[in-house]
C-alpha cells in the first residue's frame, strides 16, 4: 500500500508498505480522505518524526476487515477515529480527561497514522457513521473536536463579544461552532485575505487585519467599549498569545488552544488587576470526538467551505512544498 512518511526536514516520501492485518479488537480501515494538518507541515519543516512513521491523523474511511472481538463492526461501515489512543486505565482516563493520558499513543506521531491507503485502528477509538454521512467533511472531525473541547472549557452567552485570533482550520471551525451555539458577535483577527473572506462568509461580525487596522481601537468601537468576554487564540505565536491575554476585558478569559514552541512573555500585572483567566485547551476527549463526528453526520454543522482542495496522493509533494495562500484544508484522497 502507499503511505506518506517524512524522512528528514523537507523530505516527504510516498513509500510502499505491507497492508497490516488486524489483531484482536483491531479494525483495518481503508482510508478515503486524510487531511493535511498544520502539525504535518511542522513535521515536514523540522523533520522531528521517525522516518518510518506514517504521518496523518485526520481521516474518514470504510472498514476493510475486522479482528477478533470486534462485535458490531462490519466491512463497509463508514468510520472516522480519534487519533489520541488513550490507555483507558489511568486516573485521567477514569475521570473523562483522556486527552491528558500519560500512556497515550498518537497516530501520525508515535504510531503509524492515516496518510496511507490502509490504517489499523483500535475498535474502541473508532466512530461508526451512517451510509449517508459525508466522508469529505468527516475527515474534519478531529479539528472540530479540538474546537469543541476549547468551547467546552468556558461558558458564554449569545450577546457576548468574542474574538478569534487566527482563521486557520481550527479558528474557522470555532467560528462556525460558536455561531451554531447562538453567539451573535464574533470578531476574527486574520492577515490572510482568503481566510478573511471565508470568515465573513461563515458569519463573522467583523474581520480585522492587523496590518490595516488597530485591534484595540476596533474592539473598543465594535463592542461599544464593553470589551471582549472571550478570546480564542489559534495562531500559535508568542505575539498572538500576548495579544489574546491583553484583549480580554476585565473578568474575561483568554483560551489558548494553539501549540507554541517559543517562550511567551505575559504582563501578569494586568491579568491580576483585571482578573483575566488564561484557560488552556489541549486536544479533545474521546467523548468530544464522538460528539463532533455526530454533528457532522447529522448536518448540524457545515464544514465543507473549509475544504479548499482534494488531491490524489501523487500530488502530495506539491501541497507540502508549496501550500497555496488560499488553502485552508487540503484533503488527500486515496
Amino acid at each position: 500500500m502507499k503511505a506518506a512518511i517524512i524522512n528528514g526536514p523537507g523530505n516527504l516520501e510516498i513509500v510502499e508498505k505491507p497492508v497490516p492485518k488486524p489483531g484482536p479488537e483491531e479494525i483495518l480501515v481503508k482510508i478515503k480522505y486524510c487531511g493535511i494538518c498544520g502539525s504535518d507541515l511542522h513535521a515536514f519543516k523540522t523533520g522531528f518524526l521517525e522516518p518510518s512513521i506514517t504521518i496523518g491523523h485526520e481521516f474518514s474511511g470504510v472498514i476493510e476487515s475486522v479482528g477478533k472481538g470486534c462485535k458490531g463492526w462490519s466491512a463497509g461501515d463508514r468510520v472516522t477515529g480519534n487519533n489520541i489512543i488513550s490507555c483507558g486505565k489511568c486516573s485521567f482516563c477514569f475521570n473523562s480527561r483522556d486527552n491528558l493520558c500519560r500512556e497515550v499513543r498518537r497516530l501520525g506521531i508515535t504510531d503509524h497514522g492515516t496518510m496511507a491507503e490502509y490504517t489499523l485502528f483500535p475498535a474502541k477509538d473508532l466512530v461508526k457513521l451512517s451510509k449517508e454521512a459525508p466522508l469529505e467533511q468527516l475527515a474534519l472531525t478531529e479539528p472540530l473536536s479540538v474546537a469543541l473541547h476549547a468551547v467546552n472549557k468556558v461558558s458564554f452567552a449569545g450577546k457576548d463579544w468574542i474574538l478569534i485570533i487566527g482563521a486557520g482550520t481550527v479558528g474557522l471551525i470555532l467560528l462556525s461552532l460558536l455561531k451554531q451555539k447562538g453567539v451573535e458577535n464574533v470578531i476574527v483577527f486574520e492577515t490572510n485575505p482568503y481566510r478573511q473572506n471565508t470568515a465573513l462568509k461563515m458569519g463573522a461580525s467583523a474581520v480585522i487585519d492587523p496590518g490595516q487596522k488597530n485591534l484595540d481601537q476596533e474592539v473598543t468601537s465594535l463592542t461599544s467599549n464593553r470589551g471582549l468576554s472571550l478570546v480564542f487564540e489559534c495562531a500559535g505565536l508568542p505575539e498572538t498569545i500576548q495579544e489574546a491575554c491583553s484583549q480580554a476585558a476585565a473578568g474575561g478569559k483568554a483560551v489558548i488552544l494553539s501549540i507554541c514552541y517559543q517562550p511567551v512573555e505575559i504582563n501578569f500585572l494586568s491579568l491580576v488587576t483585571q482578573e483575566i483567566d488564561i484557560v488552556s485547551a489541549f486536544g479533545k476527549t474521546g467523548s468530544e470526538f464522538t460528539e463532533a463526528a455526530g454533528m457532522i453526520a447529522e448536518g448540524l454543522i457545515d464544514l465543507f467551505p473549509l475544504v479548499t482542495g482534494i488531491i490524489p496522493v501523487d500530488k502530495i509533494h506539491e501541497a507540502f512544498n508549496h501550500p497555496a495562500s488560499g488553502s485552508i484544508k487540503t484533503l488527500v484522497q486515496f
